[in-house]
């Protein structure tokens, strides 16, 4: 396919993903959310026509994720900047539940320790024949 056909086989879906844009549709009703099935309704093609899979398809998927976004944006102002902050909070909740899991770990090591040192200082003093080491004065 020449650069020719590919552009005029596009041509319609970049035209229905500006009067997406725009608001000003001819087939889906104005303010309609901005998807690939959207854009593929608006163009006159069936919904499923835009697939992921085909090469061709694959700039106009691009720039239809980025005006989603951008409509999206304008609905919604800071809805991405709440939802990366939540992200990251969650994020950073995990890091400090995996620490705190650390933390308890280590205090039953240091207890379990603790405890065969002194089982063994009580089985040392019960054993008769040990005498302890005196430094020479």
């Amino acid at each position: 396919m020449d650069d020719f056909e590919l552009r005029l086989t596009l041509l319609p879906y970049y035209e229905a993903l500006n009067r997406l844009v725009e608001g000003k549709t001819l087939i889906v009703p104005a303010g309609t959310k901005i998807t690939l099935n959207s854009v593929a309704l608006e163009a006159g093609r069936s919904a499923g026509s835009i697939k992921k899979s085909r090469p061709i398809f694959r700039a106009l998927i691009e720039e239809v994720k980025i005006r989603a976004k951008e409509q999206m944006e304008a609905r919604a102002p800071g809805f991405f900047k709440v939802s990366e902050a939540r992200e990251k909070a969650a994020k950073e909740k995990a890091t400090a539940d995996s620490y705190k899991e650390m933390y308890k770990a280590g205090l039953g090591r240091e207890l379990m320790l603790l405890m065969q040192l002194d089982k063994a200082e009580e089985d040392l003093r019960r054993v008769n024949n040990v005498v302890p080491i005196r430094p020479r004065d």
